[in-house]
């Protein structure tokens, strides 16, 4: 539909186009060229609007509103607001976890169901391998946080051992560079 010329016009930054032939390879057959355009402007701002994605990407605002809106009820996009910790001078630390082999799937769901009420932690992740999951937890200073992080872990019986690894620096989330 759209050529590569086209596919980067409008953006504020330079998109590399290595990275946008990845994303239309990856997501061929699910996303539309449009689509990734989307998200590649909400992704430098997430306020911008339907009619200043359309005028950037010269198609009717009616397009993107259509195709935007498709998005998020097909759950592929959410716009969220994001603090960047390391900005806010916030600790944060990965913790890996790897349950008990015998424990039920019921303890392990409420360790996952307690994990997203838990309002330290911001991302958890589920993984096949050495460890089972990945919580990330921030707070403001290490020494509260690490104390914040075994609290958690010993009211889950189903938690063989946990690994904590502070984080020191992020030099890009949610496909964003950082500072």
């Amino acid at each position: 539909m759209f050529g590569d010329d086209t596919m980067t016009a409008g953006f504020k930054h330079n998109m590399d186009i290595e990275e946008l032939n990845f994303w239309k390879s990856v997501f061929r057959g699910i996303l539309s060229d449009i689509d990734i355009r989307i998200y590649f402007l909400l992704r430098e701002n997430g306020r911008m609007t339907d009619t200043e994605i359309a005028k950037r990407l010269g198609v009717s605002a009616t397009t993107i509103r259509r195709r935007r809106l498709a998005l998020q009820e097909k759950g592929y996009l959410q716009i969220l607001g994001i603090l960047i910790l390391q900005e806010l001078h916030m600790a944060y630390m990965d913790v890996l976890v790897k349950f008990n082999q015998n424990a039920s799937n019921d303890e392990i769901e409420k360790f996952i169901s307690d994990a997203k009420r838990n309002y330290r932690i911001f991302e958890i992740a589920e993984y096949a391998g050495k460890y089972d999951a990945l919580l990330r937890f921030f707070e403001r200073d290490m020494h509260t946080l690490t104390r914040s992080i075994h609290e958690f872990m010993s009211r889950h019986p189903c938690v063989a051992e946990y690994e904590i690894l502070p984080v020191t620096r992020s030099p890009k989330a949610f496909a964003k560079k950082l500072k």
